[in-house]
């Protein structure tokens, strides 16, 4: 008899002590410190910030600078200066004004196909011999071919023309109906030229994320804005040897954790998802839901666009999640009145995870329900032991 009394006390013991245990994140407390595996430096401490009129507002100006901050000083150009300059492999058609004999020495087939720039930059022409043309415009190269022929054929008149580009090409690949080289010509190839070219963006495109690489260097391109919201200032002028890539919304995902009825993971494109489509698209909340405590907890990445701009790194990294650099947990009391209208304000951003409290009542009946699958297997256990050695 003395033995289930011990056992009952211990039992009740293991009860009280797993309450603070019970299943479920608790974040009710305003601060607390959180410490990586690693134990290095991460260390901090975490306040708890209530969605309110003022985060809101407070989140939509900071989404409105970052994507109106323009480009590096290195990619801003102007357009209406640019200038084909002519590469190797480009084909020149040559004429000479009243001199047929050297606007096709060797023939009709030449007329046709034009002079070659060879790989070392020059091309040959009659009297003048080998001339370097390569990183010349064709106005310079019509005067300098003007000079040359100026002692043997009296007011030449020159014409040059490039009649295949092939010397220079910048390259679109990643999300993009036909991605692929681009040949540059003597209209400037622009971001949204560029684009257009490949036959656009597939809808899993991830726009906000686009990334040039250009001399070695990344820069993060927000295509996004570009195009939704119209801020010409991002429509980069490409140069040769420039790659576009168009990333796709597969790591964009925000996660939907505890008492909903439909937890998921849910594609955010281009920030649209707010915490109210989220909590939609998990069917609403669950029986057990505490509303009062709804959370999203916010791990702030060192990104693709931070890597990029970052002098020591200059190679595109394999994951934009990889390196936590700071916690941000925020909470919504979703039995207020304005909660809802807060919930469709508040943007959710990739990697997020949105958390549902359950009730203390909830909480408290998975603990006993725990407890009496321990009892009930103690009981088998003592019955059993009774039985093999009375």
């Amino acid at each position: 008899m003395n033995t289930y009394r011990i056992m009952f006390f211990f039992l009740m013991l293991i009860a009280l002590s797993s309450c603070a245990f019970a299943p479920g994140m608790n974040m009710e407390k305003e601060q607390f410190t959180t410490q990586d595996v690693n134990h290095n430096d991460f260390r901090q401490s975490v306040t708890i910030q209530t969605i309110n009129g003022q985060l809101i507002a407070d989140q939509l100006a900071a989404l409105l600078s970052a994507s109106t901050a323009g480009l590096p000083e290195e990619l801003q150009e102007n357009a209406a200066a640019y200038q084909y300059l002519i590469a190797p492999q480009d084909v020149l058609k040559i004429t000479i004004w009243d001199h047929p004999e050297l606007t096709s020495p060797e023939g009709n087939i030449q007329a046709l196909s034009g002079t070659l720039v060879y790989d070392d930059g020059t091309i040959f022409y009659p009297y003048i011999g080998s001339v370097h043309v390569a990183g010349k415009t064709m106005e310079e190269v019509r005067r300098l071919l003007t000079n040359g022929l100026k002692s043997y054929i009296e007011k030449p008149q020159v014409g040059v023309q490039v009649t295949s580009f092939r010397g220079r090409l910048a390259y679109v690949t990643g999300q993009v109906s036909k991605p692929g080289a681009l040949a540059l010509n003597d209209q400037p190839l622009t971001m949204m030229n560029a684009i257009s070219q490949v036959g656009g963006a597939l809808p899993g495109a991830d726009l906000q994320h686009a990334i040039l690489t250009r001399d070695g260097k990344t820069y993060p391109l927000d295509l996004f804005s570009l195009y939704e919201r119209g801020h010409s200032s991002l429509n980069v002028l490409l140069r040769d040897g420039d790659v576009v890539n168009i990333p796709d919304n597969e790591l964009n995902k925000v996660f939907v954790l505890g008492e909903l009825a439909k937890p998921a993971s849910l594609f955010v494109k281009n920030d649209k998802l707010t915490l109210a489509e989220v909590i939609s698209d998990s069917q609403g909340f669950g029986n057990a839901a505490n509303t009062s405590q709804v959370y999203v907890i916010r791990g702030r990445h060192t990104s693709l666009a931070e890597k990029a701009t970052d002098p020591k790194t200059q190679q595109i990294p394999m994951d934009r999640f990889d390196n936590l650099a700071q916690l941000e947990i925020y909470h919504l009391d979703a039995t207020s009145p304005e909660a809802l209208m807060l919930a469709d304000q508040f943007r959710l951003h990739a990697r997020d995870v949105v958390y549902v409290s359950p009730t203390e009542l909830k909480r408290f009946s998975r603990v006993f329900a725990d407890i009496g699958k321990i009892v009930n297997t103690t009981a088998q256990t003592f019955i059993l032991q009774r039985t093999l050695f009375k």
